[in-house]
């Protein structure tokens, strides 16, 4: 009985051991991330950020925190892919002694990409990368989403609002415990057009992943309620310009720059490291961009 004990102890502490080490692992990826930026010094005004949004919408097919390494490394890139994509859309292969670009791989430490400049083989047809940017969204969709939503204690109201109401967010508990599931609330505006929702989805859900509507233990997401108005314009600032990258990435063209007009002195906080990584988490979730608009599986 005893030795069973022990054992179950200690097996608890190594598992405790484990996630401690792969949290300081992230915190020490981050840091080299953060001290990257800031060296560079690549994003320090609006300018060069809306240029990094700008190119991680079109890199639709780069998860966007591999869309921020790729900026870092060939801001002039047009099109990347792995070697093994390249072949099986385009009959193309990377150049001799092509230099290659380095993204992470989820699940394993780094993966490569190559330019289109640095391929050869097969000519590339002049409309291979016109992706559809009609915006359309079809009209089904978000009652799809909101059933996939609630599977992970996400509840979606449809309101009816006015034009000039979009939608909220907010926490709905308080368990604070690893094993369980916070449950949160989404309000989006039923009159609004599906193209519309979606971003209203998308800036909801930024403020939950965010931690904007406080913490959730079990999804990692920390609390970061703001408790002032320059925090609380941080936080607009953040849930839009995530909305932004993901409508963007998606093929519609949300009204972001005018709704960000009235936050103008929030940007110089912005935490791009964050707003990549709730982006690529709400294209997770919502299983976007949409199918029809995919080259390849996502890098």
């Amino acid at each position: 009985m005893a030795e069973n004990l022990t054992s179950s102890l200690s097996l608890a502490m190594e598992k405790d051991l484990l996630v401690f080490a792969s949290e300081l692992e992230r915190d020490h990826d981050r840091a080299l991330l953060d001290q990257l930026i800031a060296e560079t010094r690549l994003y320090d005004s609006a300018k060069s950020v809306k240029e990094l949004l700008d190119f991680t919408s079109r890199l639709r097919h780069i998860a966007p925190f591999n869309a921020m390494l790729l900026h870092i490394q060939k801001p002039g890139l047009s099109f990347a892919a792995r070697p093994v994509d390249w072949w099986k859309r385009f009959g193309r292969r990377p150049k001799r002694h092509a230099r290659p670009l380095v993204i992470l791989r989820p699940f394993g430490p780094v993966d490569f990409v190559y330019d289109v400049l640095d391929t050869e083989g097969e000519p590339i047809p002049e409309t291979a990368f016109a992706f559809p940017t009609t915006g359309y969204v079809r009209q089904n969709w978000v009652w799809e989403i909101e059933n996939i939503l609630r599977k992970i204690e996400i509840t979606m109201l449809m309101l009816d609002r006015g034009d000039r109401s979009a939608g909220h967010a907010r926490r709905l508990t308080k368990y604070k415990d690893k094993n369980r599931l916070e449950h949160f609330e989404i309000g989006i505006n039923q009159n609004h057009p599906p193209e519309t929702q979606l971003v209203t989805l998308a800036h909801e859900l930024a403020h939950i992943f965010l931690g904007h509507c406080g913490g959730d233990a079990k999804r990692g997401i920390k609390s970061n309620k703001p408790d002032s108005d320059d925090s609380l314009a941080v936080a607009e600032v953040e849930a839009e310009t995530v909305a932004y990258l993901v409508a963007k990435r998606t093929g519609v063209s949300p009204r972001s720059e005018s709704y960000l007009k009235n936050y103008q002195g929030a940007f110089q906080d912005l935490d791009l490291h964050r707003i990549l990584k709730v982006a690529g988490r709400i294209e997770k979730q919502l299983d976007l961009p949409f199918p029809e608009a995919r080259f390849f599986n996502r890098a």
